[in-house]
């Protein structure tokens, strides 16, 4: 339905409402009928329309209750006749502006859903006889019930036709010409349009576990990134699945992701996503009001991540489906989204400043002796074992390690504490004093520096923020420092 035709629409119900009211003055015998609507959010009167031959009767557009008699009958729910003069004073009535002829009044309620929504007053110089006039009123009163109905049932109409004809423009955005965090970061967005009061996030496999990659621009109390997924939450029941899953968390259970995460209230649904029958992702949509998700909304968040699925998989060979797909080397986090995160989280600072956020590098001192000590798929494997034991998560902290070249990694961390940082340093330190044991069951003498950057509103942009964390890890490497350096 176009806006012409809703606002033709409007203008047809309009004018049978004044059809309506002049046919109900007429064969009542009355000098005067008008209606108004009965507005008890803005506590107004709002005049609809009136019929009358007189020449001294003025209506305002609107009038508060307490400025007009109808303030006594604004919750009538029958049928009332008054006597001008006796029971009503004459100065009351305030749409005259001369000589008032008026005797009898009847005030005439509408009812809608059990509220009174309007009233129409006759006003005749005769006696208005209220048990004569009781079918055509009843005919009127009937007849303005079906005309409220069918025009609500078409505005309805209309605002359901307008809603998925925006939907078809949501799923159009998810098209084969972006790439594959484009996709993601997409899908992301419209999935937030849909739950504006929540948020959505994205988990994908990296460091050999599955982890919280990704949080929409706009999305409301969102999970710290790089929490874990852990057993009995419902991140895992539906990667298990291979499903969409729905929960309501009733006293912050089941977990949306991992024991680490605050709170979990109100409702989520996670969905899969499947690339080639293969799980590559999760899109992760909650909300603290479970009404949010309403069966059309689960709809259509789940139609937009099968389209997603569907353009990821128009890209990815699947003879090479086995590896992740936001991944680069070593199962460190694809640059592109590890920087696209950064971006949001920087936008973030905004609503959450009390969330602390590092942005960093990490690298291995003395490269050269690793180089000529271990062949090529020797040194492949160490980095692997290097990105996975340097993943946060391990030292229950939140974060994640990207891909920034070979053996320089970059990495992201969160949380709520600001010695967050120093501690997961010192851990790893710690636990590299004596060697770090490879999966090959070598064990080998390491160690890691470090360039961070605390994440803060004045930051433009993420390659602003990598820039700085670059500089700060090679400052440390040139002075050959071992601690970390934090600004």
């Amino acid at each position: 339905m176009s806006l012409d035709r809703q606002e033709k629409a409007l203008r047809e119900f309009k004018q049978i409402i004044a059809d309506l009211v002049h046919l109900l003055r007429t064969s009542t015998g009355s000098q005067l009928a008008y209606m108004c609507w009965v507005n008890q959010s803005r506590q107004q009167f709002v005049w609809e329309t009136h019929s009358t031959r007189l020449r001294n009767v003025m209506f305002k557009d609107r009038v508060n209750f307490q400025h007009h008699f109808l303030v006594n009958y604004k919750e009538l729910d029958e049928l009332i006749k008054l006597r001008i003069g006796e029971d009503i004073s004459k100065a009351k009535l305030g749409h005259y502006f001369s000589v008032i002829h008026a005797k009898s009044m009847l005030i005439i309620p509408f009812i809608n859903k059990g509220e009174t929504v309007g009233l129409t007053v006759l006003e005749s110089d005769q006696d208005l006889d209220e048990e004569s006039l009781l079918d055509t009123i009843y005919s009127y009163n009937n007849a303005m019930v079906n005309v409220l109905d069918t025009y609500l049932e078409v505005v309805d109409l209309h605002e359901q036709q307008k809603e998925w004809e925006e939907y078809e423009e949501s799923l159009a955005n998810v098209h084969s010409r972006l790439n594959k965090v484009a996709v993601i970061t997409t899908c992301l967005d419209e999935m937030q349009i849909l739950l504006p009061n929540g948020g959505v996030s994205f988990l994908c496999a990296a460091m050999d576990h599955w982890t919280l990659a990704l949080n929409a621009k706009f999305a409301n109390d969102a999970p710290y990134l790089g929490l874990g997924v852990d057993d009995k939450s419902s991140v895992r029941d539906a990667l298990e699945r291979g499903i969409p899953v729905f929960n309501m968390h009733f006293n912050s259970n089941p977990k949306l992701v991992s024991a680490y995460e605050s709170r979990t209230e109100g409702a989520s649904y996670v969905l899969p996503l499947l690339v080639h029958d293969c799980r590559q992702g999760a899109f992760i949509a909650y909300d603290k009001d479970p009404l949010s998700f309403k069966e059309s909304t689960k709809h259509k968040l789940a139609n937009l991540a099968r389209v997603a699925a569907l353009q990821l998989q128009s890209k990815t060979r699947k003879s090479t489906i086995d590896e992740d797909i936001f991944t680069e080397k070593y199962q460190a986090v694809v640059t592109e989204l590890w920087e696209k995160s950064v971006e949001h989280e920087l936008y973030r600072l905004r609503t959450e400043p009390e969330r602390h956020t590092w942005i960093g590098l990490v690298t291995l001192e003395d490269l050269s002796s690793f180089r000529t000590r271990f062949r090529m798929e020797e040194l492949q494997r160490m980095q692997r074992d290097i990105v996975r034991f340097l993943n946060p998560y391990r030292f229950q902290k939140k974060g994640y390690i990207g891909f920034q070249s070979d053996y320089v990694y970059s990495f992201i961390l969160q949380s709520n504490k600001e010695s967050a940082l120093k501690e997961w340093v010192e851990q790893i330190r710690s636990k590299v004093a004596h060697g770090l044991k490879l999966s090959s069951g070598m064990n080998i003498t390491v160690y890691f520096k470090f360039g961070a950057v605390k994440l803060n509103a004045e930051y433009p942009n993420a390659y602003e923020v990598l820039s700085l964390a670059k500089q700060q890890l090679a400052e440390v490497v040139k002075a050959e420092q071992e601690h970390l350096q934090v600004y």
